[in-house]
């Protein structure tokens, strides 16, 4: 059976148009300051892009940890 929570995004690039990323190859991010974040990917290459954390979150359907 085909995985369809694994296909690609389209993630906007710092320098212009874009970079195709598989889910499953995105390893982590972080912020970049107020200027988007960075994706690491398991592939190897790091994505800068003009898109948030929160933004990269809510589109990846990831939960916000709950800390009290």
């Amino acid at each position: 059976m085909e995985d369809h929570n694994d296909n690609f995004i389209l993630i906007p690039a710092k320098s212009g148009g874009g970079a195709l990323v598989r889910r499953s190859q995105i390893a982590g991010g972080r912020a970049n300051g107020g200027e988007g974040a960075i994706l690491y990917l398991a592939s190897g290459p790091s994505v800068y892009t003009t898109a948030t954390i929160p933004q990269l979150a809510e589109y990846l359907g990831a939960r916000k940890a709950e800390i009290a």
